[in-house]
């Protein structure tokens, strides 16, 4: 009977429901609960397939419990298995967050033989988070939804940056610097941050701390430095979301290179869902700034390596109206990013459906 039930395993569909499937195991779980409310906000009734480990892992702790939200753990075997079976006569739509875990080929015609044959394609919605390789072959299709504006390809931005409920806080007397990802000997970023963080101190400026949350360590640096590195190694969202709210500015340290500047052509950091999602001001380089919404007014922006120094400091001198300030301006512009997507993905409904 236990095989019988794993192997069969459907997700809960009442009237009016939407589905939102993330076919990655390993990443980009942050974004559902953003394409989630959007749904929510349409009318929506959202059946969520969430692997076993995100939803241990609280992804959508800050959600009320009375939310129109149906939650199906079940495994991306379970989740495969269900789409090639169902025909999806019952349900309004499915978004898939990562098309990409489903189409290895440039174009998308792949993807289609993750469902039935009897399914209707038009109710299927696809979020791609590098068009690169598609862009290549001019295979972007203007329905594909992309979480901003992509350079070269005309798509439809949705922007998933809402957590739940979370508390916009104010500036710290100790200012507290928040970086995501691994802290590792000889990466560019790792350098930056802990050659600042030295000069800083050798400067009398010890009121400050930087916060990791990612893998790592810091081997071989000086014991003077070690105390203002907070490390908290992998944590679960719910403990992520207590760490930015506690935070006052997100570190990036962005370089000229392919990896990076993909960023700023054809994809995007998880970061900025961050920025937007907790109203936490970034400090980032001023040539990966416009196009992700980053100005002077609501951020801090630097030229080159050199000048990061400068932008911690302006951070750490700030007084706590300005960085009102500087929230208040980025509140503004990502209330405006979710009308914007919450529109563009209705009218993206209405296009392939007719519906709402």
């Amino acid at each position: 009977m236990w095989l019988l039930d794993f192997f069969n395993k459907k997700p809960i569909i009442k009237e009016n429901t939407f589905i939102v499937w993330e076919p990655c195991g390993k990443s980009h779980a942050e974004i559902v609960p953003g394409f989630v409310k959007y749904l929510l906000d349409l009318g929506y009734h959202v059946s969520v397939l969430v692997s076993p480990n995100a939803y241990k892992e609280n992804l959508f702790s800050r959600f009320k419990g009375d939310e129109n939200i149906s939650y199906n753990k079940m495994t991306q075997t379970q989740a495969r298995r269900y789409f090639k079976n169902a025909d999806l006569i019952d349900v309004k739509g499915v978004i898939v967050t990562t098309v990409g875990k489903l189409c290895t080929a440039p174009h998308y015609n792949e993807v289609f033989n993750a469902f039935n044959k009897k399914a209707d394609l038009s109710k299927l919605y696809f979020v791609e988070h590098e068009i690169d390789e598609r862009l290549i072959h001019n295979a972007v299709p203007e329905s594909l939804i992309t979480l901003r504006e992509m350079t070269d390809a005309k798509t439809t931005v949705i922007n998933p940056h809402y957590f739940g409920d979370i508390k916009v806080t104010g500036k710290n007397d100790i200012t507290n610097f928040v970086t995501v990802g691994e802290l590792k000997a000889g990466k560019k970023n790792t350098e930056v941050f802990v050659k600042t963080a030295q000069k800083l101190i050798q400067n009398g400026i010890t009121n400050f701390k930087i916060t990791v949350i990612g893998k790592g360590k810091l081997e071989g640096i000086s014991k003077e430095v070690v105390p203002y590195f907070d490390i908290k190694g992998r944590l679960p969202f719910n403990r992520m979301y207590e760490e930015i709210e506690k935070g006052d500015f997100l570190l990036s340290a962005y370089e000229n290179i392919p990896a990076h500047i993909r960023y700023i052509t054809t994809g995007t950091s998880g970061n900025f869902q961050l920025v937007y999602g907790f109203v936490k001001p970034i400090i980032i380089k001023e040539n990966f700034a416009p196009i992700n919404g980053f100005t002077d007014k609501n951020s801090i922006l630097y030229k080159n390596d050199d000048d990061f120094y400068n932008a911690m400091v302006k951070g750490i001198e700030m007084s706590k109206d300005d960085y009102k300030s500087l929230q208040k301006d980025l509140k503004a512009y990502t209330d405006n990013f979710y009308k914007s997507s919450l529109e563009n993905f209705k009218n993206l409904i209405i296009k392939q459906r007719g519906e709402l």
